[in-house]
């Protein structure tokens, strides 16, 4: 079997919101110390970010911070746990307004200059109603931006744990982004090793790829090379899928 032919987005049936939602505060807990890696992703997000921003599942505020820099930040948070992590770590901020809850929990009268989503669309359930619920929530000119797990032959039993619903090739990802009414402007496959790496250590070896030193390692000796690399070479395939879409 070919993994790189084209087939239809598939979609899993992960373990519960509540598990879930368990596992991923210690997966946050081991990616804080990825820095290279949040560099290398907020690195291609920063070039679209202005006024008004919605970070939709905002966790415990890996990211939410450093988008801060960029404009006033509304850092939804469905879990409650994680909701209040990231408070406790922001605190006071002028800048940054943490809400608790899915896209109803915002006042439906506001409108973003941007949306961001890192690592979250493949949380969600139903991503296609998702996305057009998002793309009405953009004011015209507004940028989405998504950052998802690339390819099914890579889903294991990790990606269940935490909660995944399905891995994207770039391809699914721009039709599904197309039929909410976005034009998409930008969209490659990122960190080619990883490709390798996480089949090796979530598929075959069936291990957590984010403990002991395993992510710490390869945040520190391969990412700085890969970002690099891929900064001036696009490759055909990888971990993950860095998209970029505007609404006209």
């Amino acid at each position: 079997m070919n993994p790189f032919r084209r087939r239809p987005v598939q979609t899993r049936t992960p373990a519960s919101f509540d598990h879930a939602d368990a596992g991923l505060l210690d997966v946050l807990a081991d990616l804080e110390g990825t820095e290279n890696y949040t560099d290398w992703v907020l690195s291609l997000c920063a070039p679209h970010l202005a006024g008004a921003i919605l970070e939709v599942g905002a966790g415990q505020g890996t990211y939410t911070e450093q988008l801060s820099e960029h404009g006033t930040i509304t850092a939804l948070e469905p879990s409650n746990a994680q909701a209040d992590r990231l408070r406790q770590r922001l605190g006071e901020s002028a800048t940054i307004c943490v809400v608790q809850g899915d896209l109803s929990a915002i006042d439906p009268g506001a409108r973003f200059d941007a949306v961001v989503l890192i690592n979250v669309l493949e949380h969600i359930p139903d991503d296609v109603e998702a996305l057009s619920a998002i793309a009405a929530r953009l004011n015209p000119g507004g940028r989405l931006i998504l950052w998802v797990p690339a390819f099914e032959c890579l889903y294991g039993p990790f990606d269940r744990q935490i909660g995944h619903y399905r891995r994207y090739r770039r391809r699914q990802l721009i039709g599904r982004v197309g039929a909410s009414g976005l034009r998409v402007t930008n969209s490659h496959y990122c960190n080619l090793p990883g490709f390798f790496a996480w089949g090796l250590v979530v598929r075959l070896l069936k291990q957590h790829p984010t403990s002991g030193r395993l992510a710490t390692v390869y945040d520190r000796a391969v990412v700085p090379v890969v970002r690099r690399v891929e900064g001036v070479v696009r490759p055909p395939f990888g971990q993950s899928v860095f998209l970029v879409a505007i609404k006209e």
